[in-house]
């Protein structure tokens, strides 16, 4: 898998079998058309092997920005081949360029790959993975995982083992391989990654989890030193990107909204630490777009389950605090619902806020066909898609007019839906 890719740095993630005893990276820069080419460069790893599972991830040091690179594995002394690409590029530096570049990214939630040893009999739970192909063809300058994107089964969220086991197997995969390879990845995760549906911060493995989720993603940082946890803040272009973690700090569903006619303040979301890290972010960001994203829907006033506006004291006081400080460019990134839509809020006085749900990509498609949500006023018209899909998302355009262009793409590549934002539009109305 490519993790993340930086300036000067980019990070390589992949396991090996108990037997290996040796992995090395051999990397250089990608010749021109008719150049000489380049000298090999080699960055070895020099962490324990020999272990039942051996995910690791060496970083590649020394690069130059905005410059292809290729790259081979080498396992005890010899090169291994794979029959997909491994090249990447590092970005430019935005202060060089005179304007801002044009880039896109995918993301999903909701990757749930059979397994008949472990799954509930009858009809099987994942559908088709061949999205992931289509995913691995859509050009894209890297991924974005929103959550679920493993399904810890009830043998695996039980002991630390099964929870090794079940990230082990997925990573297996013969599709999935080729669509990590292709692209920078940087992940979050939601319930299913963490441990039981709907599982809180008072699930007993939490810590088991949190380490294996370090292990198998080659994010550029993990949480904070003094506040663990998966969250992260990445920036691309004039877009910067925060990507929170909904579990490890969350309170459950279950705690009352409101006590004595006021907001809960023990049925936490994110956090106290992490919400402040966020508000700093935000406020402190001069980005055209601020990407949020959650494993769960964070807008949605018709959400049946999980939504962060059950947690009325942290949703109160982000909102408030986006409001209140005029942060312009804020949009919302969500997953879990194992259907996609745009929800549309509209506060006040204020810009409209946005939530992009994209899910699911292989899980079983929730049909809320019938149900009240299915009749949602705040959801844009035609933005509803009942199917398995990705959402591919293009920030172009000139400095003045930048846009954001969401498509929902379905598992045979047809853009089932689009919709355009302007970042004009994501700016406190003058008055």
């Amino acid at each position: 898998m490519l993790g993340d890719v930086a300036h000067r740095a980019a990070l390589i993630w992949l396991e090996v079998s108990p037997l290996v005893r040796r992995v090395a990276v051999r990397y250089r820069v990608q010749p021109g058309p008719g150049g000489p080419a380049a000298p090999w460069r080699e960055a070895a790893y020099a962490g324990p092997l020999g272990q039942p599972f051996n995910p690791l991830k060496i970083a590649l040091t020394g690069l130059l920005p905005n410059t292809a690179y290729g790259y081979e594995i080498w396992l005890d002394g010899k090169s291994v081949s794979r029959p997909y690409p491994l090249a990447f590029r590092t970005p430019a530096v935005p202060e060089f360029q005179r304007t801002p570049v044009d880039f896109s990214f995918l993301f999903g939630s909701c990757l749930y790959l059979n397994d008949s040893t472990y799954d509930y009999p009858g009809k099987p739970y994942g559908q088709s993975p061949r999205i992931l192909a289509t995913m691995t063809n859509t050009p894209a300058d890297f991924m974005l995982w929103g959550g679920d994107n493993v399904y810890l089964r009830v043998p695996d969220y039980t002991s630390a083992y099964g929870i090794r086991h079940r990230y082990h197997t997925n990573r297996a995969f013969a599709l999935l391989q080729p669509l990590l390879a292709a692209r920078p990845n940087y992940a979050i995760w939601d319930d299913h990654d963490y441990g039981p549906n709907d599982a809180n911060r008072s699930f007993g493995l939490r810590d088991v989890s949190a380490d294996c989720f370090r292990q198998y993603w080659a994010n550029r940082s993990f949480g904070e030193p003094d506040n663990p946890g998966t969250y992260q803040r990445l920036s691309h272009g004039d877009a910067d990107f925060f990507l929170m973690d909904d579990r490890s700090y969350r309170a459950p569903n279950e705690l009352p909204d409101s006590v004595a006619g006021r907001p809960n303040p023990r049925k936490e979301f994110y956090g106290p630490r992490q919400l402040r890290w966020l508000e700093d972010g935000l406020i402190s960001s001069r980005a055209t777009f601020k990407f949020v994203l959650t494993g769960g829907q964070m807008l949605n006033p018709k959400a049946d389950k999980e939504c962060f506006r059950y947690y009325p004291a942290e949703y109160e006081e982000l909102l408030n605090f986006i409001i209140t400080n005029q942060i312009p460019g804020v949009v919302f990134l969500t997953g879990d619902r194992h259907f996609s839509e745009i929800i549309r809020l509209q506060p006040a006085g204020f810009y409209p806020l946005y939530d992009v749900t994209s899910s699911s990509l292989t899980s079983g498609v929730h049909d809320i066909s019938g149900t009240p949500e299915m009749q949602n006023p705040a959801r844009i018209p035609g933005t509803l898609l009942l199917k398995n899909n990705f959402v591919r998302v293009a920030v172009g355009g000139p400095k003045a007019a930048r846009t954001a262009r969401f498509e929902a793409i379905d598992a045979d590549g047809n853009v089932a839906w689009t919709h355009t934002l302007n970042a004009t539009e994501l700016r406190v109305p003058r008055r």
